[in-house]
This record gives structure tokens, C-alpha cells and sequence, in this order.
């Protein structure tokens, strides 16, 4: 096992997901761990929806004392759709959760020390036995800096030259809906299913996640629904201008859709959607979007530089895995921190482990969306689409 001469100091920069997940576990291991999140305050928990995967379940058990059942809703069946808004069934559990339940489960977890919300990290230096993290105007030297700060990550060019996330060619949207505010006999087509609808280069699907704290009793869940669209390079642009004439790039939170866009969203909702999934749209307040991007990089580590999360691979939602490679990430540092007789040895191993799964599903992703249709025939640098990053 490592001792505590090899490295003592951990920073991650970014407090999201991937950063969270990092923290939490290297503390276990006694590190001094500490986070640099850009952005100021706790989200808000109206986030979308998420398949528990089993590395997350895992985690929040073991290193977060949360029984994973308790904050997500069980679905017993897959549901298929067809045009004329019937469907059939197959048998097939899984669990779901919310971005929020898993969130909060971390940040509870992580000492509120270690976490500075609204500090950037402007630079990060290395050195010959850690980095050197601008924050400011102070610096702060850690042994091992972990970068966590998502798909439009500042610092990868640290690590990977080849890693900048593409436009895949559509969008997501997507909508969160009160439980409560879902007439009875809408509710009860999606009770218990996870549903599906697939059509000419589109997808629908949609099933409950847990509403506020983590609330999974009937009536206080919320329904999450996704949509993916094909929309090319101007039409992203545009769907992402909100109502005021401000250009958001890359996604559009809730609360922002421009007025002719939403029109849009539910006239197309009326033409191509089986009517108990466009009833779904026509009763969310605030539907919300973000482009498919894809991004792969060569290599996961540089010095005492990490990637991990989505600011080394960001794989197309359909694989339900980005929460879960985040998790997998983390654990693996744990383990091989724990395991192998060096750090340069336990970084190694983990690079090799985390570089093998992110190419497969990422190629696992992209193998989705061709049979779906959605794939653009000619992608485009999210730096074309994005000019604030």
C-alpha cells in the first residue's frame, strides 16, 4: 500500500459528479483532499434523470453510508411504443435516480471544508513531485491534481492534445414533470416502465425519478423524459438561444426556451410522437436541452495530472454510463492507490484500466446512435458551436 510520504495532497478541480466521486473516495484514504468548483452554490435538485448503474449503487453504500434503493424508483418492465400509441412489454428491473439524489448524497458525504464553490481554477503548473493550483491570486502545491471540470474542460490540453468534444449532429431534449401535476391515468401508462419509443432518427424515452430530497413514494416522484433530435450546427444555435437573445452554446436550462422554439418542440411533439408521449411535452413548464457531444482522449494522465469524468471521455447517453465511468474512475484510483507498491505504478494501472473502458464506451455510444439514426454524417468541433467556451 502506498505510504503517506508517496503523496499526501489531492486537488480536484471541479465539484460536480466526476470531482465529487474523486474527493469522497481518496478521503476514505486519509489524503488532504480539496475541490475548486467554478460555479457558486448547490444546483438546484431538478436535474435529469439517471439509470443506477451498479458501480453508483456501490459507492453510495460503501463510501457514502446511502442505501442506493432508498433515493431511486424501481421499474420492472421496458415499454415500447408504437406510432399509434400502443405498446408492449418486457420483463427487465432496473432502478432509476436523479442527478440531484446522487449530488447531494456526495456533498453530504465530503467534509464542506475541503469544497470551494465559486473559485476557479485559472492555472494549474506542474512540478517534478505535484502541481501547483492557481486559484486567485494564491497558489496551493498538491501532490496529485485530479481534473474533473466536465466536457468543456479547461485544463486537458494539460494532459491530452486530442480530447476536445464534437457535436455529434442532435440534441437532447428534455423535461422533468411533478408527479402530482400528471393526471392519474398519465401516470399510470408510465408507472413501473421504463419506456421507449424509436423512430426514423429519433428516440424517446422516459420513466420516474425521485422528486424533492430524494422523495420515491408514489405522488411525489417526478417523470423524466428525454428526446433526441437531429439538429445540424445553426439549428443547435438556435435551440439554445434563450428567450432573450442569449446564446448559451452548448445546452439550455430549464426555464430559458425561447417562445417559437417551444412552439416548435410541441408542434413536432404533435406529428411524429405516440400521443401518451406527447401528452408528456405539452405538460412540462420548462423542457430544457443539451447537444450530444462526443470526445475521446489518448491518454488520461500526465505527471501528477489526471483526467477523469467528462473531461476525458464524454460518451452519448444511450450507454446510461457517464455517472457510472465517473464512479468506475474513481474506485479504480482507490484501489490501485491502496494495491500497487508505488504511485507511479498505481497511476499506471489506473490509466490503462480507465483508458480501455472510455474508448469502449465510446465506441459502444456512437454504435447506438448509427442504429438509431441519429449520427451527423459530418461532426462538428464543439468549439464551432460553442464560442464561450
Amino acid at each position: 500500500m502506498i505510504s503517506v510520504s508517496d503523496i499526501k495532497s489531492v486537488g480536484v478541480i471541479g465539484g460536480s459528479l466526476g470531482g465529487l466521486f474523486q474527493a469522497v473516495a481518496l478521503a476514505e484514504l486519509g489524503l488532504d483532499v480539496t475541490v475548486w468548483e467554478r460555479s457558486a452554490g448547490r444546483p438546484d435538485d431538478r436535474g435529469a434523470g439517471i439509470v443506477l448503474q451498479p458501480s453508483v449503487a456501490w459507492f453510495l453504500s460503501t463510501f457514502c453510508g446511502v442505501d442506493p434503493d432508498r433515493i431511486s424508483v424501481p421499474v420492472t418492465h421496458r415499454q415500447f411504443f408504437g406510432r399509434d400509441g400502443r405498446s408492449h412489454h418486457t420483463l427487465m428491473g432496473q432502478r432509476m435516480i436523479s442527478w440531484g439524489a446522487i449530488y447531494a448524497s456526495l456533498r453530504n458525504r465530503l467534509d464542506g471544508a475541503r469544497y470551494h464553490d465559486g473559485q476557479p481554477v485559472a492555472a494549474l503548473t506542474p512540478r517534478v513531485d505535484g502541481v501547483d493550483v492557481h486559484v486567485g491570486d494564491a497558489v496551493h502545491p498538491v501532490d496529485l491534481a485530479i481534473i474533473a471540470d466536465g466536457s468543456g474542460s479547461r485544463h486537458r490540453g494539460l494532459v491530452a492534445l486530442d480530447g476536445a468534444p464534437r457535436y455529434a449532429g442532435y440534441v437532447a431534449y428534455r423535461g422533468v414533470i411533478d408527479e402530482t401535476e400528471l393526471p392519474e391515468e398519465m401516470s399510470a401508462v408510465f408507472r413501473d416502465r421504463f419506456s421507449f419509443y424509436d423512430a426514423d432518427r429519433t428516440q424517446f424515452l422516459c420513466y420516474f425519478i425521485p422528486g424533492d430530497f430524494g422523495a420515491t413514494t408514489p405522488g411525489s416522484r417526478r417523470m423524466n423524459w428525454v428526446w433526441y433530435v437531429r439538429a445540424d450546427a445553426a439549428g443547435l444555435e438556435r435551440i439554445t438561444t434563450d428567450r432573450e437573445g442569449t446564446a448559451h452554446g452548448l445546452s439550455l436550462p430549464p426555464g430559458l426556451i425561447a417562445s417559437q422554439v417551444h412552439v416548435e418542440l410541441l408542434d413536432r411533439a404533435r406529428m411524429l410522437l405516440p400521443k401518451p408521449l406527447r401528452l408528456l411535452v405539452e405538460h412540462t413548464r420548462d423542457p430544457f436541452a443539451q447537444a450530444i457531444l462526443d470526445g475521446r482522449v489518448n491518454r488520461m494522465r500526465k505527471g501528477r495530472m489526471l483526467l477523469t469524468g467528462d473531461a476525458a471521455f464524454v460518451v452519448r447517453p444511450h450507454t446510461a454510463a457517464s455517472a457510472e465511468k465517473a464512479a468506475a474512475d474513481a474506485i479504480t484510483l482507490f484501489t490501485a492507490l491502496q494495491q500497487l507498491p508505488s504511485l507511479d505504478a498505481a497511476l499506471a494501472a489506473w490509466e490503462k484500466n480507465r483508458l480501455a473502458e472510455g474508448i469502449a464506451l465510446y465506441r459502444h455510444g456512437v454504435g447506438i446512435a448509427q442504429r438509431l439514426g441519429l449520427n451527423s454524417p459530418m461532426p462538428t468541433t464543439a468549439a464551432a458551436v460553442e464560442p464561450t467556451l
